[in-house]
């Protein structure tokens, strides 16, 4: 599936990526009880975005204590990981179990957030994963017209 999104960086300049997806999972939670309740969709889509390079996109919407919708990424993944991504609330993504070969990856996800009010919780925590074709995807398309014309 070849999904192409655009962002607006800070600069207010647009920018198109385009990657292959391989994998797309949402958790959803509720932590609390009322008043102090939050409810959380998260969804983490794994994608390849050419010459061996993968990435997360995340989109997640929350209700609640505090009400929105964040999204961003790709962000690169090159192997197990444990980075913050945010300090206020703090966000916490951790990789682990990279696999990766020639034609496959694999690694589990895991996301915590320093809910106010609840604390630290975990919002998604799932294993991504699966097959992709490598090199870029013009990469791939031009070497079958060229097998192609070459039969």
């Amino acid at each position: 599936m070849k999904k192409t999104s655009s962002r607006t960086s800070k600069a207010s300049k647009k920018v198109e990526i385009s990657s292959t997806i391989i994998d797309r999972k949402t958790d959803k939670h509720t932590f609390g009880h009322w008043p102090a309740k939050e409810e959380v969709a998260t969804t983490i889509t794994l994608v390849h975005t050419g010459s061996g390079q993968f990435g997360l996109a995340y989109d997640a919407v929350f209700s609640g204590v505090k009400s929105g919708h964040v999204s961003g990424g790709p962000y690169p993944v090159s192997g197990n990981m444990h980075k913050v991504l945010h300090n206020s609330p703090q966000v916490v993504l951790t990789i682990s179990n990279f696999d990766e070969t020639s034609t496959t990856i694999s690694m589990r996800v895991t996301i915590t957030v320093d809910i106010p009010i609840l604390g630290n919780k975990t919002i998604f925590d799932e294993t991504l994963g699966g097959a992709y074709a490598s090199g870029a995807g013009w990469d791939i398309a031009l070497a079958n017209v060229s097998a192609k014309l070459s039969a």
